[in-house]
């Protein structure tokens, strides 16, 4: 009580009084002002910005009418073709849609409809019809310029119509403008009136109330107590302090820093037990998703495991993988492939029943972990594989994502418990064992673990790591091909990749390629065969009879479509000095046709260079000859299982008869693989195939064993 009464005294003298009085005044005058000044250049800042748009729209207009003059005259001179008009065509409307959100804006704000409603009326509708012209214009050039450039006269008009209704607004805005910041600083003057006039009415009503502040300022003492015991006793991740943050907004003095430094504290402490939760959430749960991890998954399986270990029942995994997950990140982004992943656990969660664990280990696979009480495993089993059909069934529904409707399939992989309740991770490996087993089926499917299996999937993963080896130890090897011609004379080679492992032995690319497309190892791989391939060419240029001989390098997918792939190819050449006509890069059906534009443009840089190109393992895939006419190619490849049953099989016949006039018909040579008789090459020859590779000629050799069977004339005995 003493304390209080000291306080009331504190309070009532006349010089803390008019103190407070001053810096309550003189605070909340210069608050009111600085708001209205605030708003003021806001507005005027909003006004300037609409009148600077409306300024720049004939601007814009007319750069995008230059553009489309542009255009026509291209297009009667012929100096712009069907691809160039078109994409000047999207950049047009595209801009034109852009322009036209402007003017919607402009037309709809409040300064000009305020300045003349009739001019922006008049403004939208000229412009609408400026688009318009400009639209078909655009559309029609490539058909009939002529047609273009009536459109285009019409469109001009409407140009300048509309440039007339721009400048209008433009001055009605400037006006509408002047009066506006009039009527603003009347505003502040008036404001600033009533401040003054508050200030004298505050001051009379100030010593009436002082008695009153003093007993809410005991209250709020007695509070700040109750708020310090609060704190010491509450568990809650939230501390609510109603009464301390109300003493904080309210009070700028001595309580209102203490409330101030309550509420800190407050917040500090809830800061710790959030960041302790958020800790727990990231060692136990997937921030895109929010399933368990891996690590809580681990956890609730030794649970599982001591608890069925007691009661002799069972726990089962089913781990899925999507199937072509990979490429859906490729090629419509990481982005599109989270939302994806999270629209997957969505409807994981869905097929789940009270009990069960839904986890994601990583990457695009989840782990359902189920608890049975039945003691017969072979009952369990046959439950799991219902449930898998059924989680199965549930992804191949249309899957809707960003507008993207997908058809996903999973790789399911199942296991139990039983043999691993010592150690849970083992498991989860079996599952994924087979998982991969399932994938090597061909996806779409389940399988239960295989010990096998297991340990198939070891001898991958060592093949994967001494493949990982042989890159940095040199072990890898080009073996050349010979490419013949009609006389028999050698024209080139094509390079065959070969791994000289020290204890396996050379293994040929189909038991390691595979691999290395899956790895991603293909890419350094592919660059070391290139560079390689071209400084073989560089020392055949020191030799009068093979400076003139090709060599053929076959370029994956994935190589192919990295984006320092150009560079890579410019910068060997540049590095070795070989002549770029003697390099022909061979690509499959399926990397050309991936992605057909960006392919295209590819090619072309690369063939801009001087680089060839063949089309290797043709007609095994679907080529369209819409694509196959625009692509710039300079040689097709007749695959080897057309070539091995030609002499008896009549459908072969006429595939490579097609093959071969089809290729004449587009001004292509025309390459057959895997020749191994006399009589197919003669049939071949005789149908107008003009190049052969195969057995009949010669093996895929090493450098030494080919240059030592080179001759001058080029010439091969067969």
């Amino acid at each position: 009580m003493r304390a209080s009464r000291n306080l009331l005294l504190l309070l009532l003298l006349p010089i803390g009084l008019l103190v407070a009085f001053s810096l309550v005044f003189v605070t909340g005058s210069i608050a009111s002002l600085n708001k209205q000044f605030e708003l003021a250049a806001r507005a005027q800042s909003q006004d300037l910005g609409i009148i600077e748009d409306a300024a720049t729209f004939s601007r814009d207009i007319g750069l995008i009418q230059q553009s489309l003059t542009t255009a026509i005259e291209g297009a009667i001179a012929g100096t712009l073709s069907e691809l160039q008009l078109y994409r000047i065509h999207a950049v047009m409307v595209n801009e034109l849609d852009n322009l036209g959100k402007r003017v919607a804006y402009l037309a709809e704000s409040e300064l000009v409809v305020d300045a003349n409603h009739n001019s922006a009326r008049g403004l939208q509708e000229e412009f609408d019809a400026y688009r318009r012209f400009v639209i078909m214009t655009s559309d029609v050039i490539a058909v009939d310029p002529a047609v273009a450039a009536s459109f285009n006269s019409e469109a001009q008009r409407h140009f300048r119509d509309f440039s007339i209704f721009a400048s209008r607004i433009v001055t009605l805005l400037s006006q509408r403008s002047a009066e506006r910041n009039l009527a603003q600083a009347d505003a502040l003057r008036y404001l600033l009136t009533q401040v003054m006039f508050t200030g004298l009415i505050t001051l009379l009503l100030l010593l009436a109330v002082i008695y009153l502040v003093a007993r809410r300022t005991s209250r709020r003492m007695l509070a700040i107590a109750k708020a310090l015991s609060s704190l010491s006793a509450a568990d809650d991740a939230h501390i609510a302090l109603p009464q301390i943050e109300s003493i904080h907004k309210d009070d700028t003095g001595e309580l209102g820093r203490i409330a101030g430094t309550l509420l800190t504290f407050r917040d500090a402490i809830e800061r710790r037990r959030e960041a302790e939760k958020k800790a727990f959430k990231l060692a136990f749960y997937d921030p895109l998703t929010e399933l368990p991890n891996r690590r809580l998954l681990l956890e609730r399986l030794k649970l599982a495991a001591s608890i069925n270990e007691q009661l002799n029942s069972h726990v089962g995994l089913i781990l899925l993988d999507l199937d072509a997950f990979r490429s859906i990140n490729d090629t419509l982004g990481h982005t599109f492939g989270d939302k994806l992943l999270v629209n997957i656990a969505e409807r994981l969660k869905d097929t789940l029943a009270e009990g069960e664990t839904l986890a994601r280990l990583g990457g695009d696979e989840f782990v359902v972990m189920i608890e049975s009480p039945d003691r017969n495993s072979v009952t369990v089993l046959r439950s799991l594989e219902r449930r898998a059909i059924r989680i199965m069934d549930t992804l191949r529904e249309p899957c809707t994502v960003s507008g993207e409707t997908l058809y996903v399939n999973a790789s399911v992989g199942i296991t139990l418990l039983d043999h691993d309740r010592k150690n849970p991770e083992d498991a989860i490996k079996h599952a994924e064992t087979a998982m991969y087993q399932a994938k090597e089926s061909g996806g779409n499917a389940y399988r239960f673990y295989d010990p096998e299996m297991q340990v198939r999937l070891e001898n991958r993963i060592a093949l994967e790591n001494a493949l990982r080896q042989a890159i940095d130890h040199d072990q890898l090897q080009l073996h050349y091909q010979i490419q013949v011609d009609d006389a028999d004379r050698i024209v080139g080679f094509e390079a065959l990749l070969r791994w000289a492992h020290p204890e396996w032995g050379l293994m040929p690319p189909a038991q390691f390629i595979p691999l290395a497309e899956e790895s991603g190892l293909i890419v350094p791989i592919g660059l070391w065969t290139l560079e390689t391939a071209c400084r073989q060419l560089a020392n055949w240029e020191m030799h009068p009879e093979l400076r003139e001989l090709t060599i053929a390098v076959n370029v994956s997918a994935r190589q192919f479509r990295q984006i320092d792939f150009i560079a890579q190819v410019r910068a060997t050449l540049d590095q070795t000095g070989v002549d770029p006509r003697r390099l022909k890069l061979e690509l499959t059906e399926s990397t050309i046709l991936e992605d057909i534009e960006t392919t295209i443009e590819r090619m072309n840089e690369l063939r801009a260079l001087g680089i060839r190109f063949s089309m290797d393992d043709f007609g095994t895939g679907y080529s369209s000859l819409q694509y196959l006419k625009r692509l710039p190619l300079d040689q097709i490849k007749i695959d080897r299982s057309f070539v091995r049953d030609i002499l008896t099989d009549a459908n072969d016949m006429v595939i490579v008869q097609t093959i071969i006039v089809m290729s004449h018909a587009l001004g292509l040579q025309v390459i057959a693989e895997g020749v191994e008789t006399r009589e197919q090459r003669d049939t071949l020859l005789e149908h107008g195939c003009r190049a052969f590779q195969g057995y009949l000629f010669a093996k895929p050799l090493p450098l030494a064993e080919l240059e030592s069977r080179l001759t001058g004339s080029h010439s091969l005995p067969v």
